[in-house]
């Protein structure tokens, strides 16, 4: 009898074990990829809703920069429309400067600076051009640029370069040096995709 029992519990066990395996892979591929969220935007009305979720998904990679979004005292992005924008905290509150009477969407302004503030790279590119121009990864002066200033007045300009249609990764290079190009899994490509009428109330 006590075979049995002890048969019976081994068999259980496994079964459960197989079931907790199965439930864990099911998770795992089921777990929402920030790149391939923003690979799949269509356009539609709530892109700039999946945008602010896919930012708070963490990026796979190494980070190049990683600041706390309350560090950040002013920042310019290019937006959608490849218009130059620019914010400014004032005390608790961001300010568009190009007209500081619009009311701004602060939540939404955390989940931008979420792409901008934990930059993340997958891989590193030696750019070997005799120039040390960036065209070949669709990097040079007139690029999408995003640049965050410190409260100590320190600038950093992140440049955006092409995306790889097969696999959705973005190249980028920091400060305009483009003898060094960092490859993104993908998840920077969002911050390109929010427009100004994403920001404001």
């Amino acid at each position: 009898m006590k075979k049995f029992i002890s048969k019976n519990y081994k068999g259980i066990f496994l079964a459960l074990a197989i079931v907790l395996l199965i439930v864990v892979l099911i998770i795992t591929f089921n777990s929402k990829n920030p790149a391939k969220m923003i690979q799949n935007l269509d356009g539609s009305e709530d892109q700039a809703e999946v945008l602010d979720e896919a930012s708070e998904i963490e990026d796979e990679g190494d980070n190049v920069i990683l600041l706390d979004n309350e560090e950040v005292y002013s920042f310019q992005m290019t937006d959608s429309n490849n218009i130059l924008l620019t914010f400014e905290r004032d005390g608790e509150d961001w300010v568009y400067t190009d007209d500081p009477s619009i009311d701004i969407n602060e939540d939404r302004i955390e989940k931008l600076l979420n792409y901008i503030t934990d930059v993340r790279f997958v891989d590193i590119i030696a750019n070997e051009d005799e120039d040390g121009n960036g065209d070949e990864y669709g990097l040079n002066q007139d690029s999408p640029v995003y640049i965050i200033k410190d409260a100590n007045g320190y600038s950093t300009f992140i440049s955006l370069g092409k995306t790889d249609e097969e696999t959705g990764q973005i190249y980028f290079a920091l400060n305009y040096d483009f003898s060094t190009v960092y490859v993104n899994s993908g998840k920077l490509a969002g911050v390109n995709k929010y427009a100004i009428e994403d920001l404001i109330q």
